[in-house]
């Protein structure tokens, strides 16, 4: 296990990192089963961090411009039940029962109005923009926690140097 300072403190800042994203999916109302959410992980491996989530964060941090390929429409459906959409038939404007077969129907259609208008209405059809405004946030403390674990890593080899020889 790598314990120097430097990759102790990228843990730390992945791990804040991992709560602003959280919380940022959380504040825009971008959440709705909470399993992007929960697929926000991190890993510190020596010098280098890694932030990792479900594949369709990139949709809804960036949006899925018009004219796109349509999106998964697995997600999709599970995004209707997790939300508890009332499913309407379009032409007699009825409510319909809420069958496999009806969520897949209507998952087709939401994939194909995505793939041609885009993603999120409230937000333009663009992204959230979560992730840069998660990062943002936390580079300012990234810089002072980096250089002081620098120094502290540093010290310690010189420390090793003098004891050593």
């Amino acid at each position: 296990m790598d314990s120097s300072f430097i990759t102790i403190a990228l843990k730390r800042l992945g791990d804040q990192v991992v709560d602003r994203l959280q919380q940022q999916l959380q504040k825009d109302g971008t959440m709705a089963s909470g399993n992007l959410s929960a697929s926000i992980k991190r890993k510190a491996v020596g010098n280098a961090l890694t932030i990792t989530m479900d594949g369709y964060g990139g949709a809804i941090d960036e949006g899925i411009r018009k004219g796109g390929r349509p999106a998964n429409g697995y997600r999709i459906k599970e995004w209707l039940k997790v939300r508890n959409v009332q499913l309407k038939d379009y032409k007699t404007q009825r409510y319909i029962e809420r069958t496999e077969s009806n969520y897949n129907k209507i998952a087709f259609l939401v994939s194909r109005s995505i793939a041609s208008r885009g993603i999120i209405e409230r937000l333009g059809y663009k992204g959230s923009n979560f992730i840069d405004r998660a990062i943002n946030n936390t580079l300012d403390e990234f810089d002072d926690t980096i250089l002081e674990a620098f120094n502290k890593e540093l010290t310690k080899e010189f420390d090793k140097i003098k004891t050593n020889g």
